[in-house]
Parts: C-alpha cells; sequence; structure tokens
C-alpha cells in the first residue's frame, strides 16, 4: 500500500494539471492535500474534478479552523470506515480510519499552525491523544517542524529572516519539541528508518517569500507497530514536483 503526503501552493490553482499529473504518475492508495485552498467552492467542485481526474472514489475535506483556506483533504482507495476531524486547530487536522491490507489503520492528514512551536505543541499533543487507544496508527502532512535527527547546523539560524525566526526558534535557538514529542509517544518518524532524513522537502524552485531554506517539514509517521510494514520512503523529486508545488511529495509503501 502506498501512502503519499503533498502541500499544495495555495491551492495550485496555477499548478492544478501538474498536482494532477504527480499524484497520477505515484498512484499513491492513501493522499493528503495541505492547502487545498479552494478546494470548497462551488460545493466541492475542485475538490471533486480533483479525486475524479486521480480515480479516487473516496474523499473528504478538513476545513482550515481559523477562517483562512488552508484546508486539508484526504483521498483514498478503499472505503473509510469513519471520518471525524480534530478542533481547535488553526488550519486542520482530518482522521480517517480505513481497513487495509495490513489492518485498520487510522490515518490523520494535518497541516500543523505555521506561527510557533508553542503554538503546534498542543496540537501534536491533541493528535496524540486521538490516537492512543489505536493501534496502527499514521499522521502525516506539513508538520510545520523541524526534527532532532536532520542534524541542522546552528548557524543556520543567522541567515533566517523574521518569519523563519518566530516559526523555528526561541533566544536564537532551533526548537524540535513537537518532533520530541511525537517520538517520546512511539511514533517512528519513517525518514530515519532509511537514512533520508536530511532529504528536504522544501523548498523547490517555486518557493515564495523565502520561507523555507532547505528543510524537511512534510513527514509520514507510523505507530510502533507499522514499523516493521514500511518497505519504503522517497521524497518525490524529479522536473515535474520541482514546479508543481513549493514542497516535494513524500511517499512511503507498506509490505
Amino acid at each position: 500500500m502506498k501512502i503519499m503526503t503533498y502541500n499544495l501552493l495555495n491551492g495550485a490553482v496555477d499548478q492544478f494539471n501538474e498536482v494532477i499529473q504527480v499524484v497520477n504518475t505515484e498512484k499513491p492508495d492513501f493522499l493528503t492535500l495541505n492547502e487545498a485552498n479552494g478546494f470548497d467552492v462551488d460545493n466541492n467542485k475542485r475538490l471533486l474534478e480533483f479525486a475524479s481526474k486521480t480515480h479516487f472514489p473516496y474523499h473528504r475535506l478538513a476545513i482550515c479552523g481559523d477562517g483562512d483556506s488552508y484546508h486539508v483533504a484526504v483521498f483514498s482507495r478503499l472505503p473509510f470506515k469513519s471520518v471525524n476531524t480534530i478542533s481547535p486547530f488553526a488550519r486542520a487536522a482530518i482522521v480517517a480510519i480505513v481497513d487495509t491490507p495490513t489492518g485498520e489503520i487510522v490515518f490523520i492528514g494535518t497541516h500543523l499552525t505555521p506561527y510557533t512551536e508553542d503554538l503546534r505543541i498542543p496540537e501534536a499533543k491533541m493528535i496524540i491523544e486521538t490516537l492512543k487507544n489505536y493501534p496502527k496508527s499514521i499522521v502525516m502532512g506539513d508538520l510545520n517542524s523541524l526534527s532532532p535527527s536532520d542534524g541542522y547546523d546552528e548557524a543556520m539560524v543567522n541567515g533566517f529572516n523574521d518569519m523563519q525566526i518566530k516559526k523555528f526558534t526561541t533566544q536564537g535557538k532551533l526548537r524540535y519539541d513537537v518532533m520530541n514529542l511525537f517520538l517520546e509517544n512511539g511514533f517512528i518518524d519513517t525518514a530515519v528508518l532509511f537514512g533520508k532524513q536530511r532529504i528536504i522537502t522544501a523548498p523547490t524552485s517555486l518557493n515564495e517569500y523565502e520561507a523555507h531554506t532547505n528543510m524537511r517539514l512534510d513527514y509520514i509517521l507510523t505507530s510502533g507497530s507499522l514499523k516493521d510494514r514500511v518497505k519504503t520512503y522517497d521524497v518525490i523529486q524529479n522536473g515535474l514536483t520541482d514546479k508543481s508545488s513549493d514542497h516535494y511529495p513524500v511517499a512511503i509503501t507498506l509490505g
């Protein structure tokens, strides 16, 4: 089973067909889209068009919690047993339970708040609390957080703009609280399983406003029970994905 997360650029207004081409090339069985801006307009017209053109029979949209348009969408080739949202979230978190060849898995597709690590911590705690009674789970999306596994040089802070300083640091030091919280609660960072944690997920050539500086912000985390089932991990970097969003898609396969 192939699982993929993809952060679009403001709803991929200008790159919609390219994003569809990426998804149809990769053929994930379960997909999370961050920044599904505009997917709710005209009775979910863009959501339905995307699902049709990528051949996903099951799909849901979680509306951005702060009244903005940064929605989260999930798509599945297998039926949902149930779908809910977690709130309050500045952006969104959607919880989909699916019977898979690996058994029942609870997927959380999310986009943690981009503002500060202190604001992301309670969102991470809500996700962990939601999943505590489920033996098999996956958290996926743009977590807007740095991992202590990635070997960042603290000196990189010297090149940060004001937005990055607010987003990733406190008193001039990089913050890793959110990822440490997930790891301390038994979640597996699938990139680390394959030694690929230093492969960045942003920026691409479409990076805007200098928001990213060679970082891994997009993750697929699994419960410990799924660790041995993870067969591959990839950041999909090619000529198409370099121009279809400001983030690269991330995919794993379960076997």
